[in-house]
């Protein structure tokens, strides 16, 4: 029995670390190295939806969307409604340029969990570029209702709300963009609001 409890602490300490390994080359932003490290775990253990989500965000990082979309919806296989993978799924198809499957994937992500803001964030950005502005001002309002530091919904709140002809509304939101250092924010302010 005690030689059983050591392997079981290694195995365990041993699958940390590989995957620390991975992890770490993901924050680096060394994404072709995480991909690498987490094929290798994952072609010797099963599945799990923290590896197959964080190798498919590494995918996404270089572009290779078809990549990210079969780890993201290999999760769902997994977990049927997993709110961060049904979100990125609604994010790969607005970076592929594909908005129509974006604002579904986000609708169904924020049917599954309306708290979650990234969700209602990706479905204010596809209804904004399929030219459905009210929807889009809405969504990127629950975002923010859900997470007021959100800097990201507040700029394209405010890249919207100039194209409406609400410059004085657009200005708050890149002065709050531009408080939460978001890139492009003071650019914008300086353009729209001097």
């Amino acid at each position: 029995m005690k030689y059983f409890n050591f392997f079981l602490i290694f195995a365990v300490w041993s699958c940390a670390g590989h995957t620390q390994v991975a992890d770490d080359y993901f924050e680096q932003g060394a994404y072709d190295e995480a991909i690498v490290s987490y094929s290798n775990y994952l072609s010797g253990h099963g599945p799990t939806v923290a590896l197959l989500y964080n190798r498919g965000r590494s995918f996404e990082e270089i572009g290779k969307y078809e990549n990210a979309l079969n780890d993201f919806q290999k999760i769902l296989e997994l977990d049927k409604k997993n709110i961060k993978a049904q979100t990125s799924i609604a994010k790969v198809k607005y970076e592929s340029g594909d908005f129509e499957q974006a604002v579904l994937a986000a609708q169904k992500a924020v049917k599954w969990g309306p708290d979650f803001a990234q969700s209602h964030f990706w479905l204010a950005k596809g209804a904004h570029q399929m030219g459905y502005f009210d929807d889009a001002l809405k969504s990127y309002g629950n975002a923010i209702k859900l997470n007021p530091d959100y800097g990201d919904a507040f700029y394209y709140r405010g890249a919207l709300k100039i194209s409406l002809r609400k410059v004085e509304s657009a200005c708050e939101d890149f002065s709050h963009a531009e408080r939460l250092n978001v890139e492009g924010s003071s650019i914008a302010k300086k353009k729209y609001c001097s």
